[in-house]
């Protein structure tokens, strides 16, 4: 974990990585440009984007990218008394570090992508929010879940970032907000770029200046062992860092790409091999599995079956290579 800490913290002082950040988003926003003008929806739009940012790479850190098709797959659940089937996400990112083919670090978001309905704003399926914002306990009905959990299902989301929503906005923009955040903005059932432009910020934006110098103490490392040990659902200790954070949105396709090649996405779902939520690292296994990176990591699910429809992204930061 320390290794994993001086890495990002080189990475973040370096131009020749905001570099790299900052061409892959200009990539990213040129294919989603063409798609908007081609009218294009956002599955072929989430298609698109994911290919462009598939095999790209800066040192150790690579990214991966997946289209499955197949079975959507759908979830039962209760929206206050009411028992309610919905799909869970469209797309999922998930942000893997790995040493010894073991994974060290990871991260989950379940993204729902919508299209504008209107110009900036966009109209939210109500139960489905409510499925991303709370977490109910469910069981599957159709698809992954159904196949390889066969008791009921409790993801813990405990940054409240596990459930997220992708707003594709013209003239090929995104914006990704967690559903908490959606659910607070929102008015009636619509939300509007001009209220999360309002009222959204990123947590540690006071530590844009950052410039951080680990400790470098033979303790340090046994520090974070124990710490994660015993809290490896939550953030770094004492820490308010720019990288292995929590981000409840990015307003653009360059706040989304620092955000993600920085792990500063999703809910934790272990760290330092001690595992924060057991069902969401099953069903991250599986995903690991598909996206192709069982050569990098012992996944442990070779029984388990994968039938869905969904994307699949993934930052992979391999402390094994040797760049």
């Amino acid at each position: 974990m320390d290794n994993l800490i001086r890495t990002f913290s080189d990475y973040y002082n370096r131009p020749d990585f905001r570099k790299f950040q900052n061409s892959l988003a200009r990539e990213v926003y040129e294919s989603l440009g063409t798609s908007y003008s081609n009218s294009d929806g956002e599955v072929k739009m989430v298609t698109d984007m994911c290919s462009t940012i598939d095999g790209k790479t800066f040192e150790k850190l690579k990214f991966y990218t997946k289209k499955i098709h197949g079975t959507r797959s759908f979830v039962e659940f209760h929206n206050q008394d009411k028992p309610t089937t919905k799909e869970l996400a469209d797309m999922v990112i998930i942000s893997v570090a790995t040493k010894d083919r073991e994974i060290i670090y990871e991260k989950t978001a379940f993204i729902q992508n919508k299209k504008e309905d209107t110009d900036g704003v966009w109209k939210i399926d109500q139960d489905q929010l409510y499925l991303l914002h709370n977490f109910p306990t469910f069981k599957g009905k159709k698809g992954i879940f159904k196949r390889n959990f066969s008791d009921e299902v409790v993801f813990q989301n405990h940054s409240e970032t596990l459930g997220n929503y992708g707003l594709f906005k013209n003239p090929g923009e995104m914006i990704l907000v967690n559903a908490l955040t959606v659910y607070k903005l929102q008015q009636g059932e619509k939300i509007s770029l001009s209220d999360i432009r309002k009222f959204t910020h990123n947590s540690f934006q006071s530590n844009n200046s950052f410039q951080f110098q680990l400790i470098d103490h033979p303790f340090w490392d046994e520090m974070l062992y124990r710490y994660f040990k015993h809290f490896p659902n939550y953030a770094l200790p004492f820490l308010n860092l720019p990288f292995l954070n929590n981000s409840i949105a990015s307003l653009n396709i360059y706040e989304f790409i620092r955000n993600w090649s920085l792990f500063n996405i999703g809910e934790v779902v272990s760290a330092y091999g001690n595992i924060a939520d057991k069902d969401l690292s099953t069903f991250n296994r599986i995903l690991l599995r598909e996206a192709g990176l069982s050569d990098f990591i012992i996944t442990n699910i070779d029984g388990q079956e994968f039938e869905n429809n969904l994307t699949i992204i993934v930052a992979h930061m391999n402390l094994d290579d040797k760049q």
